[in-house]
């Protein structure tokens, strides 16, 4: 007897719970419905930005397309070069076009040209296409005899510890500069840094041995 009253009681109980939940949304259905209906707006909105980012990226990767077609055929067309300007940009892949532009422009010995092209790529968008912009810049530089200028430019790529290039190359481009200006401790020092921080790679087997030639002119 007393069971049965134990259910009953919950089955009241759990009666009086749905009741009470059914009474609660009834009372507050126009609360739930604008709850609701922002959250759809929300997904919506976010649904179109995905597809406004997906038609960007497949446009951006179009004009790559482009853009690495007219380089290959810019040396035998150097006319093309105004084709290849017009479609460079700040886009995340379009950038690639300036790069082009400054190593024709480099191995024309037209530096000041290529300096220019490399300045409309901005630095607020430092990822790998803005760093290999960097490393052509600071070769300009040391091809012009600026070494300062381009120590200058390795330098802050190394202090950036950015992920987007191996650091060897930086180190190895700085001690080669270092040589240059006669700062052959300065030079050891950092070929000594690179054989020691990246002995397999090129660069650090080729540090070793650049340091040897130069301990072996003190």
């Amino acid at each position: 007897m007393k069971r049965k009253e134990r259910r009953k009681l919950k089955s009241n109980e759990l009666s009086d719970l749905i009741n009470k939940a059914y009474s609660l949304a009834k009372k507050r259905a126009k609360e739930i419905a604008i709850v609701i209906g922002v959250a759809a707006f929300i997904f919506i909105l976010f649904l179109v930005q995905r597809y406004i980012q997906a038609q960007h990226l497949q446009k951006q990767s179009e004009l790559l397309a482009q853009i690495n077609k007219i380089n290959q055929e810019l040396y035998e067309n150097p006319e093309k070069i105004e084709d290849l300007r017009e479609l460079s940009g700040k886009g995340k892949f379009t950038r690639m076009g300036y790069i082009y532009i400054a190593k024709y422009y480099t191995e024309k010995g037209e530096f000041d040209k290529a300096l220019n092209a490399l300045e409309n790529i901005p630095e607020s968008k430092k990822d790998i296409v803005y760093y290999q912009s960097q490393l052509l810049k600071a070769e300009i530089y040391r091809e012009k005899k600026e070494i300062d200028r381009a120590l200058e430019i390795y330098q802050e790529i190394e202090k950036s510890k950015t992920p987007y290039l191996s650091l060897d190359i930086v180190l190895f481009k700085e001690a080669e500069l270092f040589a240059e200006k006669g700062n052959n401790d300065k030079a050891i020092e950092l070929y000594n840094k690179l054989s020691e921080d990246y002995p397999q790679t090129y660069y650090g087997y080729e540090a070793s041995q650049r340091k040897e030639q130069l301990e072996g002119m003190k």
